[in-house]
């Protein structure tokens, strides 16, 4: 397996080697998937603000490279005084989201200055800060086009849940930064069980003699323990968040090191297997086939909704073609969760998805629906990360059907086109994780490298 091939998106800092954010963002293309924007502003001094023409670089680099950008702005937020938003670090938070906001940025990461009031346990302080600190990260969340696109980090220093009283008031993520739990001499796995369904962001770095060390001075059973809780269930950025081209390939080999110790432990045999084809290519057909010459316990998880008479019928038809004793699984979104939660509670030998066709109509139509071919894609292929982690953990042989919808003439409406596009990079990333990938024409499959 590929870093590139994980379940979440590992990334790296803007500042590797000695250059600009330009030149690291070259150097790191093909080889994470996430670049850390680290931005700063100097009063009536220097700032590395990027330019029109050097976003756009960027951009053409994300789109080249299935990029993503996590942007941490440079000051730790809060009111002014008077309770404006006139602070500097809201100040600088506006200027950074304008120029970057082209890059659609998976999040902006941020802190909550909270350095007056960090040690205190009495509500009567503490509530005044939460008041101000939400109305700031209400303010930050409508230069950002949402709060959701904002990620609050822990900070060392600080009590590991300082800023949970105010996310529990606003629907922000966080930024998980697990090199700030350890330098303060905590546990990170406690809080990653806790805070990781709200994770947009990880941080990851060692620490040694300094902070933001290589990855290599985690002890390896803590190092093994966080890479199996990040691959079970988190979906989201984990950074690398160190700064230096030797620490990063140590960070690297530390991961790749951890991940093989992984691997090499026993655990539940697995097969994937998807077929691809057109509409009435025996796809369907060929997968009850090859459940039934496994044999054993099916689970049938099926995608489509019964919007309409004619589709009830059709639903009703294919059911009639499995044999009785199969389990059916309606999940016409969050799959990989529903799959997870049935076969906690049965086991399968067989899982049988179909279709993921459906699925990613199902995602690009619910509300709110995505806004950018950008978003859409995210969510598609965060689904698809999801299943392909949930069957890695669980094992068996599932059977993934898609339909291939790249071949024909060019959709002549919006969402006919996003469509297309977007199931056809999840098959692509789920052709890339499947032990065969067969391609089914009038009923017959075709074997593709």
């Amino acid at each position: 397996m590929t870093l590139n091939e994980l379940p979440f998106r590992l990334g790296a800092t803007s500042y590797v080697i000695p250059a600009d954010i330009l030149p690291n963002v070259r150097y790191l293309a093909g080889k994470v998937r996430d670049v850390e924007l680290v931005l700063f502003e100097v009063d009536d001094g220097p700032n590395n603000l990027p330019s029109p023409a050097v976003v756009a670089e960027l951009a053409r680099l994300a789109a080249l490279y299935d990029l993503s950008y996590t942007v941490h702005l440079p000051l730790d937020l809060k009111l002014a005084a008077d309770g404006s938003d006139q602070d500097v670090s809201l100040e600088k938070a506006r200027r950074v989201i304008a120029c970057t906001r082209a890059l659609e940025p998976w999040a902006y990461v941020l802190h909550l200055d909270g350095k007056a009031v960090r040690h205190s346990t009495d509500p009567a302080v503490l509530r005044p800060w939460q008041d101000r600190a939400v109305r700031a990260l209400e303010l930050v969340a409508t230069w950002a086009g949402g709060p959701e696109r904002l990620a609050v980090e822990n900070l060392e220093g600080y009590p590991p849940d300082f800023n949970w009283p105010v996310l529990e008031r606003i629907p922000v993520a966080c930024c998980v930064d697990i090199g700030h739990l350890c330098l303060d001499g905590h546990d990170p796995l406690p809080y990653l069980q806790a805070w990781l369904p709200r994770a947009r962001v990880v941080h990851w770095h060692g620490v040694a003699d300094r902070d933001h060390a290589a990855l290599d001075h985690v002890p390896p059973a803590q190092l093994d323990a966080i890479l199996a809780r990040l691959w079970a269930g988190y979906r989201g950025v984990l950074t690398l968040e160190v700064f230096g081209e030797a620490d990063f390939w140590d960070s690297v080999a530390a991961v790749q090191a951890g991940l093989a110790r992984l691997a090499a432990r026993p655990g539940p045999s697995s097969r994937l297997t998807l077929l691809l084809g057109g509409a009435r290519s025996g796809k369907s057909a060929y997968a009850l086939e090859l459940a039934r010459r496994h044999g054993g316990d099916v689970l049938f998880v099926a995608t489509a909704t019964a919007g309409d008479d004619e589709m009830r019928a059709r639903i009703a038809a294919h059911r009639a073609e499995r044999p009785a004793h199969w389990r059916t699984l309606e999940a016409p979104r969050q799959v990989a969760a529903a799959i997870g939660q049935a076969l906690a509670e049965r086991p399968a030998d067989v899982v049988i998805l179909d279709c993921l066709t459906l699925l990613t109509s199902n995602l690009l139509v619910q509300e709110p629906a995505p806004n950018t071919e950008a978003a859409a894609t995210a969510m598609v292929l965060a689904e698809v990360d999801a299943l392909l982690a949930c069957w890695r953990e669980v094992g068996g042989h599932w059977i993934v059907i898609s339909n291939e919808v790249g071949m024909g003439l060019v959709p002549p409406y919006p969402l006919g086109r996003l469509f297309r596009d977007v199931l056809g990079r999840a098959n692509q990333r789920l052709a890339a994780a499947a032990d065969e990938t067969l391609f089914l024409v009038a009923g017959k499959p075709i074997r593709l490298a």
